[in-house]
């Protein structure tokens, strides 16, 4: 036997070892391998984006996951990491996009959210439970602006919408045909985590019950996990690590059912109900609405209103020196408008570039039909 040979064979064992040890820790978890969970660990390279209105808690979330202890500091725009796992020969990385800025920025999540990208994409969203005139504005411009993002490459490639649809599918196949009517899923898998839990759990009664329906809505409609979570309680960095674990490396996802409004909440997507949900607080002013998602939505803004316009630009003015007209410096200023053209410039020759790669991979699938 050569070396080629020795070669070979000893790649053979590192792939049955691999295997043997996933199907073991499937056997430990006592939890059988689902379709798409199947589907997750095809892959080695996943995106997950971290989104959420300004200082919910992202940045401690995500350290969290990375078991990083590191001085908080405010993100801003879109910051990059990433995550690695070794599973035998295999090497699966995770793409780690926190969007800092709040909703003012949801347009850069068309940097990750790409062509190559958008199959292996998911999002999570953190809503700051003592901040409530900002939560339903957040979630919504959100999951709208990736919605819209998601549309656009299904434009560019006939074949997309029909792989999406089929992977969410797998994703909810818990959902019956008459949930799924009543729904509207984010195009890619989704997480809602409701942040400072530590803060929410000293609210009144009344307003903890509110605020859990309205969430556990939010999630149902939107085809989410649902989680509560606290930077300061040592019950909640595990459940974080699972879950992100989950999305990033195919990991099986925590499991629980926990409604109770005096407990954190916690919700696997599929497994709620618009009956145990129960109707929103003075639904019944509200009948005119055009849609279910528009009935609960008034509802919640008559409890909490919630601001006009751009939620974060004024706190950014107040805090960001580059607005603030005390501080010009014209040189500078100027310099920062051609580098913001030059980005918007890439950022379109960039996307016009893989929309010419799919029509002439298109177009060559098509010749090969023939």
């Amino acid at each position: 036997m050569n070396i080629w040979d020795l070669a070979k064979q000893k790649l053979v064992e590192n792939k049955q070892r691999a295997a043997e040890l996933e199907q073991k820790l499937d056997d430990e978890n006592g939890v059988a391998t689902d379709n798409y969970l199947a589907e997750v660990r095809r892959r080695h390279e996943s995106h997950i984006i971290i989104a959420g209105n300004r200082k919910c808690g992202k940045s401690s979330f995500m350290l969290n996951f990375l078991e990083r202890k590191e001085d908080l500091k405010e993100s801003v725009g879109l910051e990059f990491t990433y995550a690695r796992r070794t599973r035998g020969n295999v090497k699966d990385v995770a793409n780690l996009w926190e969007l800092g800025g709040g909703s003012s920025v949801t347009e850069l999540l068309s940097v990750p959210i790409t062509m190559k990208n958008v199959e292996t994409c998911s999002l999570i969203i953190l809503l700051d439970m003592t901040n409530l005139d900002e939560v339903w504005i957040t979630i919504e411009k959100t999951v709208d602006t990736v919605r819209r993002l998601v549309e656009n490459l299904e434009k560019q490639d006939s074949n997309l919408q029909t792989r999406l649809a089929e992977k969410m599918k797998l994703r909810l196949e818990k959902y019956d045909s008459g949930s799924l009517k009543m729904c509207t899923p984010c195009p890619i898998p989704m997480t809602i985590v409701a942040t400072k839990y530590d803060e929410f759990q000293n609210f009144e009664s009344e307003k903890r019950r509110h605020l859990c329906q309205f969430l556990r809505f939010l999630a149902y409609s939107y085809g989410a996990n649902l989680m509560m979570y606290s930077s300061r309680m040592e019950q909640f960095p595990k459940l974080v690590k699972n879950m992100i674990s989950h999305f990033a490396f195919g990991t099986v996802c925590p499991q629980g059912y926990i409604t109770d409004h005096n407990k954190p909440m916690f919700i696997k997507y599929g497994f709620d109900n618009l009956e145990s949900i129960g109707i929103p607080p003075g639904s019944e002013n509200f009948m005119g609405a055009s849609s279910p998602f528009n009935l609960w939505k008034e509802s919640f803004i008559s409890i909490w209103p919630q601001k006009t316009g751009n939620l974060d630009v004024e706190d950014t003015k107040k805090q960001d020196p580059m607005i603030d007209p005390v501080f010009k410096e014209p040189n500078i200023d100027n310099l920062v408008e051609i580098k913001r053209k030059e980005l918007e410039n890439h950022i379109r020759s960039k996307r016009d570039r893989e929309a010419a790669e799919a029509r002439a991979a298109e177009r060559i699938a098509k010749i090969n039909l023939r």
